[in-house]
């Protein structure tokens, strides 16, 4: 981060008051900013050629200036996306907060077993189970099948419902069963849908809340952003329904900047602490041995392997068809793309396109 203390920080106000403060010259980009408008708009030019006609958009905002907004033919800085696993990042952000909560820190934190809190998920059926704990889930390492076996979330046949599916009672309609772990609980990172969803089961018992209901009060009001869109699934004769844990947030660039600079800022707004920056320490750094480019539901450079051109306090929500929110704190600099793709594209180059431009 620059020198300023969060309190001397600009925030935006909410959108429909303004919103972020938009540098419109050259000389704002250069003088607020810190970006070469030059090589900024060379930048822009590059991105545009590269997407093709996919929709999306890109904001760049370092300094708290929004310095640039980077569009597809059919997109806008307010049209909103499904940000795929960028949702998962969100999920970690809610259970950071209750972790620092005195309402639920006694008896929920990282160490807690997962299916304590899933009386749904009962009679276990792997007895490994019940040593899952939150901190497996949230960091990919608790045993469950994932995208190595061809299990991916929502991915059920007509009839059947998400959380069955996760919970290993029916299979998914590519006919994977997750009702058994590969792995002990701790022992090997896997990248799992299935089991980031157990989260959503966990949260809803421990509050009495959905993951959307409660970010949507706890920390997207208060950062000016009005209530987002998340997907939820089940009910009726289903489990459910739940907001879902893994993916299903919709959401514009400019919010998920605003999201992005709430974590450069240590999770304070405008003098309120909204998210503990103990937990954004501990979530953006290596949560495991096995995958040190992964956090708790965040990706981090830690190891300078993931982006090798960005300093290695970077960290990034990603999910997929390229929707991401890198967020580089040693150069106060947070980038968000919001996308319908594309989905095979490598997208390192954009946080180095932007970093060319860095004064």
């Amino acid at each position: 981060m620059s020198g300023e203390s969060p309190a001397q920080r600009f925030f935006p106000a909410p959108e429909a008051d303004g919103g972020w403060y938009f540098a419109t010259s050259p000389e704002e980009i250069r003088q607020q900013a810190g970006l070469q408008p030059d090589r900024l708009a060379l930048a822009a030019r590059d991105l545009e050629g590269r997407f093709g006609s996919d929709s999306w958009t890109i904001c760049v905002v370092r300094h708290g200036i929004l310095a640039a907004e980077i569009i597809s033919f059919s997109g806008s800085g307010i049209s909103r996306f499904d940000v795929a696993s960028v949702t998962k990042s969100f999920t970690s952000l809610a259970f950071g907060m209750l972790f620092s909560d005195p309402q639920y820190a006694t008896t929920l934190n990282l160490e807690s077993k997962a299916y304590d809190f899933i009386p749904v998920g009962h009679p276990l059926n792997d007895i490994k189970k019940k040593d899952v704990s939150v901190g497996h889930l949230l960091s990919m390492t608790g045993g469950f099948v994932g995208e190595t076996y061809g299990a991916f979330g929502g991915e059920t046949r007509f009839g059947d419902g998400i959380w069955e599916y996760v919970l290993g009672r029916v299979p998914s309609r590519r006919g994977v069963d997750v009702a058994r772990l590969f792995a002990d609980p701790g022992t090997q990172w896997e990248y799992s849908d299935p089991g980031y969803a157990h989260l959503a089961l966990v949260f809803a018992e421990v509050t009495g809340e959905e993951i959307d209901t409660y970010l949507n009060r706890r920390l997207f009001a208060p950062i000016g952003i009005p209530p987002v869109s998340w997907a939820r699934s089940g009910g009726g004769k289903l489990i459910g329904p739940h907001a879902l844990s893994y993916s299903g947030l919709v959401i514009s660039a400019r919010e998920l900047a605003r999201c992005g600079y709430l974590l450069l800022c240590g999770g304070m707004w405008n003098g309120r602490s909204i998210v503990s920056q103990d937990w954004i320490r501990t979530a953006t750094q290596p949560s495991q041995s096995f995958n040190r480019r992964y956090g708790y539901g965040i990706w981090v450079n830690t190891t300078g392997s993931l982006w090798p051109e960005l300093p290695t306090d970077a960290f990034a929500m990603m999910g997929y068809r390229g929707n991401r929110c890198w967020v580089v704190p040693s150069l106060d600099l947070v980038i968000a793309r919001v996308a319908t793709g594309p989905s095979e594209l490598d997208l390192r180059y954009v946080p180095t396109l932007i970093l060319n431009a860095v004064i």
